[in-house]
């Protein structure tokens, strides 16, 4: 008969807090749809810092596909963004035609 009380042989593996940190900070980033590139840093962090510690003690945590689908889909998001976003215009005021208001009056 076992005994509720009786240590266990064997203890649990426990999801990283630093890969869920990372798996829930990425779909923040997709819903915002990344327009916030902290929110996207943080999560890609979060996602390094759960493998690091995933690989210090790897009897105690799990969630290693949580911290690589996370820098992925951050990844991913960052290069659509730059994709679909405009570039920037360097000296565009130089090559705005003027308004005919303006030309009558200098």
């Amino acid at each position: 008969m076992h005994s509720d009380n009786a240590p266990r042989s064997s203890t649990r593996r426990h999801y990283s807090p630093w890969a869920m940190a990372s798996i829930v900070t990425a779909i923040i980033a997709l819903l915002l749809a990344g327009s916030m590139p902290p929110v996207n840093i943080a999560a890609a962090i979060f996602g390094v810092m759960g493998l690091r510690q995933i690989r210090r003690h790897p009897e105690r945590y799990m969630g290693r596909p949580f911290c690589w689908l996370a820098i992925a889909l951050v990844l991913i998001l960052a290069i659509l963004t730059a994709m679909v976003q405009p570039p920037l215009q360097e000296g565009a005021e130089q090559h705005m035609v003027p308004e005919q208001g303006v030309e009558a009056l200098g």
